[in-house]
């Protein structure tokens, strides 16, 4: 979870930029591949009421408040704590990992269509290159 009353400062705007573009596309894989396991889906609105509202897709709803945490925090503006990105990669890695999971339902489901869907491999390829450009949480501990 952010700290509340965090902020970004301006010299991580570019990786955070690549890190919201990343969990973006995450995200989409993500829905596109439960979307296909679900069965026909009439259109993009459809899609969008199943994501909110139906128990298929609610295992997807901590990443969607993840992403929206983090836009809040980018869009502030002012000085950001050092450690806060470092809170953000902490953060996505309890639910995609490598660390321990604070949502082990999204968790299981996510190893799921990681093997399963190709378009979910590249873009957690993708959010684990915009990640290594964050500090990790126990290397910015330990330099204070």
């Amino acid at each position: 979870m952010i700290p509340p009353n965090s902020t970004i400062s301006s010299e991580m705007n570019l990786p955070l930029d690549e890190l919201s573009n990343a969990l973006r596309r995450l995200h989409k894989a993500l829905l596109d591949a439960e979307a296909a396991h679900f069965g026909p889906i009439g259109g993009p609105l459809e899609l969008l009421n199943l994501a909110v509202h139906h128990e298929r897709f609610a295992w997807l709803r901590s990443l969607s408040e993840l992403m929206v945490e983090i836009d809040e925090t980018r869009g502030d503006g002012e000085a950001a704590d050092k450690a806060l990105p470092a809170d953000l990669r902490a953060s996505i890695e309890e639910l995609i990992g490598p660390r321990a999971p604070k949502e082990p339902r999204f968790r299981e489901r996510y190893a799921d269509l990681l093997q399963q869907s190709p378009a979910v491999a590249m873009a957690h390829g993708d959010l684990r290159r915009a990640l290594d450009k964050l500090p990790n949480m126990a290397f910015a501990k330990a330099s204070e």
